[in-house]
């Protein structure tokens, strides 16, 4: 059940390749044959060290059987330990490997695309765990290793044709910044009016607000669906009004043009929040956590408008299941549940653009990165479903 506030109620594979090392002998043909070195030999602390073979040198010292000298008891050395000492070899550095450019190893250019993902590695408020700016390469290099063929869709999604647009840096944005999140709007907006449907990868969750500026400017009727464990309507955080904290707040005054919200999974909000709430009623509709065995997503997406922004903020899902996120929630939602509503918004809505949001890759845990690679070309999957020709497979 949704609680609304206009009552009192509560509302590759990696592609990067190690160097192998040329083959001494030649392909071509009749090429000559050459004898593969022989090895050094071994030592070893139980057995004798066997002396090292005879060389030009070593012959014209050592006195001959003939002679019948007292030959020197000098223990003798292996040809290994004086080839060592003689030229002492630098330890070899790692081969580099080089990161992956592009999502899903896609090398489809914007122009030839249907879908644009577009990396935002911005990071400035975060206010517990830190380490969103992390989560665009992490995403990147994770996707490398996602299965192009979908098995629920019965098809490769790709298809559709998927670009990677250069990462959008951003300065700290401030209350005193000029143009918030200018540089992110800038990208996004062209995407949007080419009749593309670009993805953005965070960053932080406030970096939203330019994204949806871009696409409230090209459909007058723009709603938002924000999928989280924050309510994120925050005046301001920290003294900053730009925070995390505050973007759906900033999203619903400053972006849209005809005001309208639906946060699922919310299970976190502050007194501040439901004052305001309380208070002006605007029209944002709220899907707690703690109601989801209730939940009816046809009845979540008809609080929508026709043409839709999603904006999912990864710690929706329980934190069992993405622990890789600043603030995590117990409660959340499960994998399942979260594609389920991203399906039936994608049959019943136009999704204009989308952002994933809030993942700070944990090292050496690669889990969470995986999810939100996979979680991206499923949505990817669904947004484009009809233009697959599997619509019927899956309705």
């Amino acid at each position: 059940m949704a609680t609304k506030t206009t009552s009192k109620k509560s509302s590759t594979k990696q592609s990067a390749a190690s160097s192998k090392s040329k083959s001494s002998a030649t392909k071509g043909k009749g090429a000559p044959k050459t004898a593969a070195p022989k090895a050094a030999p071994k030592t070893s602390r139980s057995a004798p060290v066997k002396p090292a073979a005879k060389t030009k040198n070593a012959a014209a010292k050592t006195p001959t059987s003939a002679t019948k000298k007292p030959v020197s008891k000098a223990p003798a050395k292996s040809a290994a330990i004086e080839t060592v000492k003689a030229k002492p070899q630098a330890p070899v550095a790692p081969a580099k490997i080089a990161a992956p450019k592009t999502y899903f190893g896609s090398e489809i250019t914007a122009g030839n695309a249907q879908a644009v993902i577009v990396p935002c590695p911005y990071e400035a408020t975060t206010s517990y765990g830190t380490g969103t700016k992390g989560g665009p390469r992490a995403v990147l290099e994770a996707s490398q290793q996602v299965e192009l063929f979908d098995d629920e869709l019965w098809t490769e999604s790709h298809k559709i044709g998927i670009a990677t647009h250069k990462e959008i840096f951003m300065a700290p944005v401030t209350g005193e910044s000029d143009g918030p999140f200018f540089e992110l709007y800038e990208a996004v907006k062209p995407i949007v009016e080419f009749g593309k449907f670009p993805i953005v990868i965070g960053g932080e969750h406030s970096l939203s607000l330019g994204a949806v500026r871009a696409c409230a400017e090209r459909y007058s009727d723009l709603s938002v669906l924000q999928i989280g464990a924050h309510s994120n309507c925050r005046k301001s955080y920290t003294g900053n009004p730009y925070s995390h904290a505050s973007v759906a707040y900033h999203i619903y005054k400053r972006a849209l043009k005809n005001p309208r919200i639906t946060q699922v999974g919310v299970r976190s909000i502050s007194s501040e929040e439901v004052t305001w709430m309380e208070k002006d009623k605007p029209n944002i509709n709220i899907f707690w956590a703690r109601q989801q065995d209730r939940w009816n997503f046809q009845e979540i997406v008809s609080t929508l408008s026709n043409n839709v922004y999603l904006s999912i903020s990864v710690d929706a899902l329980d934190c069992s299941v993405m622990p890789a996120t600043g603030t995590p929630e117990p409660g959340g939602m499960t994998w399942e549940q979260l594609l389920g509503l991203i399906k039936v918004l994608c049959i019943k809505r136009n999704v204009v653009a989308a952002d994933i949001v809030e993942l700070a890759p944990i090292p050496g845990m690669h889990a969470p990165d995986f999810l939100c690679a996979k979680l991206l070309y499923k949505l990817i999957g669904y947004r484009f479903a009809l233009d697959l020709g599997v619509t019927k497979k899956y309705l």
